[in-house]
């Protein structure tokens, strides 16, 4: 984490680099409840929906964001909001990005504003906003 005072508009987190597997997907859709096939069953997700293979759960790249901030502020800070959307398909064995830029710093508030995002390659997998704020 960087104080409040080291940080400008513009900059962007380091990028938290995450790799999903088959079992990860199917463990996250039996905790949530999500009967989902699309998670889970390779077969029923490229033949019956002709997705390129399972897919990330939306909350899942929503629950990556929120690592990559919250190991940003560390116990100094809490996460204020965070609202996101998916807008592309992530599939687990490959390399996974989740980013965020800074867009708006309030000093005297002690909190700072984001855009973020996930994505494979070229790929945007959600994208969406954040805020954080410091104590003291």
């Amino acid at each position: 984490m960087s104080l409040i005072s080291d940080i400008s508009v513009g900059d962007r987190l380091d990028t938290l680099e995450k790799t999903f597997t088959r079992p990860q997907l199917f463990r996250f859709s039996a905790i949530r409840w999500n009967p989902h096939r699309i998670h889970y069953d390779p077969v029923y997700a490229t033949e019956e929906e002709g997705h390129p293979d399972v897919l990330i759960h939306g909350p899942l790249h929503e629950a990556a964001i929120q690592q990559l901030l919250m190991n940003w502020i560390g116990a100094e800070g809490q996460l204020g909001q965070l609202n996101c959307r998916t807008v592309g398909r992530g599939v687990p064995e490959q390399p996974y990005f989740v980013e965020a830029k800074i867009t708006a710093i309030e000093k005297g508030e002690q909190r700072i504003e984001f855009d973020v995002w996930t994505h494979q390659d070229d790929t945007t997998c959600a994208e969406g906003t954040a805020s954080v704020r410091f104590e003291g």
